[in-house]
């Protein structure tokens, strides 16, 4: 069986041998082909299409950075918690403002993801988030020049709606809301209307339960994922 083996082996280094042979006299016959070509025939200006993804960031955001952010006023003890808006945060009962909001600034420009932005044609943002905050998350984003004017925003219909997550009788969450492949299209205008971006602003708002409904309490180990990418479309003339 060894002989055997060994033939069939060399009958297969010979065909890929035979292979290659004719592979490259094929390649030969057609450079041949191209350079004999009439230059007055070839177009000066070939254009490449390319489309490429780039992470642009990910954030963890946990409750206490919304509360840090907005003054609470602790609800006394001797105040009748049915006539009040309220919410626990941490064991902690605070008057209810309603809404808290972070906002958060990254440097974000176009020449981050090619040198010449005048070639890019298209971009898609991409969100994906998850959830394990006990209350409804609206994001948005806002793209910005150097001087922090808004040239666009992420959501044009309005912020991104995230679920609440899922809790127990007892107020534990038991599964997060997750958001995943989120994207977002933006048109050729806009995508000339970026070239003088220069921050991106995140604007995150938590919409706090309705304590005389449900009193889902809130606290610091609570977060929301979020991450951001975004797909470049670009068209480069090479002469």
């Amino acid at each position: 069986m060894e002989p055997l083996s060994l033939g069939r082996e060399e009958n297969r280094v010979r065909r890929r041998h035979r292979a290659g042979a004719w592979a490259a006299i094929v390649a030969a016959m057609l450079l041949t082909a191209c350079i004999d070509k009439d230059v007055t025939d070839i177009d000066p200006s070939l254009v490449y299409d390319a489309v490429f993804s780039l992470p642009v960031g990910d954030s963890l955001l946990q409750a206490r950075q919304f509360i840090d952010t907005t003054a609470l006023v602790p609800l006394p003890d001797t105040v009748d918690k049915d006539t009040v808006a309220w919410f626990l945060y941490d064991g902690v009962f605070y008057y209810s403002p309603g809404r808290l909001t972070y906002r958060s600034e990254t440097p974000l420009s176009l020449s981050d993801f090619i040198t010449d932005t005048s070639e890019i044609t298209s971009l898609t943002f991409r969100i994906n988030a998850v959830n394990r905050v006990p209350a409804q998350m609206m994001l948005q984003l806002y793209f910005t020049d150097a001087g922090r004017g808004v040239l666009d925003s992420l959501f044009a219909e309005g912020p991104l709606l995230l679920e609440a997550a899922t809790v127990d009788d007892q107020g534990a969450v038991t599964a997060p809301a997750e958001l995943w492949e989120k994207d977002v299209v933006f048109t050729a205008s806009q995508v000339v209307l970026l070239q003088q971006m220069a921050y991106a602003l995140q604007e995150y708002t938590l919409i706090l339960p309705d304590a005389s409904v449900d009193s889902i309490p809130l606290c610091s180990a609570q977060e929301v994922w979020l991450q951001m990418g975004v797909r470049v479309g670009v068209k480069i003339v090479l002469q």
